[in-house]
């Protein structure tokens, strides 16, 4: 598995193009803006774009999907079945205000906690991970490290903000302490915003849980 992230949009979102190294099979997870520059990547490489995942609604995390859509239009958008109203309402999630107009997105898969896709060899389970907003959620792949791409859920040695629509603070560490630090120590936390996290790291020296 290959990883490459790529820093997006007004709130400098981490964009990730993740592909199976074996089959060219790949997904692209919060396209905070169109970076054609990953367009070329996917291009360059011959990689099969087969999902744009995305971990919640908020605008800062969907400025690319439009033109992503365009470039790969046999790539299904993916979001969590809570997500749909923050995703087609421009105001409640931010984007008006992020990019002073409404940004909106209507999935073409919508799913549920522990759903499964599969790209290539790699399989994906989606996890419910409210609290950031309603239809947060996280993407986990079990490897030797697995990872998982946390969101705007938990941050390095922080969490995602809840004072926006849908924001819940006991639901946001619940879903921490539920859900992410269920999963190996040794798990790499790809977040939405700032640096890389291990589940270990988080559980020893996270000061909000």
């Amino acid at each position: 598995m290959k990883i490459s992230r790529y820093i997006t949009g007004p709130i400098q979102v981490n964009t990730y193009l993740v592909y199976d190294e074996t089959t060219l099979k790949g997904f692209l997870v919060d396209p905070g803006d169109y970076a054609p520059v990953i367009t070329e990547e996917i291009r360059r490489k011959n990689i099969d774009l087969r999902y744009i995942i995305l971990t919640h609604g908020h605008g800062d995390h969907i400025g690319g999907v439009e033109g992503f859509r365009k470039d790969f239009p046999q790539a299904p958008v993916v979001a969590y079945s809570e997500e749909r109203e923050l995703l087609m309402d421009g105001i409640r999630n931010s984007s008006e205000e992020m990019f002073g107009r409404p940004v909106t997105v209507d999935a073409d898969l919508w799913v549920k906690n522990g759903d499964t896709l599969q790209v290539g060899t790699m399989q994906l389970t989606c996890f419910h991970t409210p609290g950031h907003t309603k239809g947060s959620m996280c993407i986990y792949l079990p490897g030797q490290p697995g990872c998982c791409f946390s969101g705007d859920t938990i941050f390095r040695f922080s969490v995602g903000r809840t004072d926006l629509y849908g924001g819940d603070f006991q639901a946001l560490l619940a879903s921490i302490r539920n859900v992410i630090f269920q999963l190996p120590d040794d798990t790499v936390l790809l977040p939405g915003h700032m640096d890389i996290s291990t589940v270990g790291e988080e559980k020893r020296g996270n000061p909000f849980v």
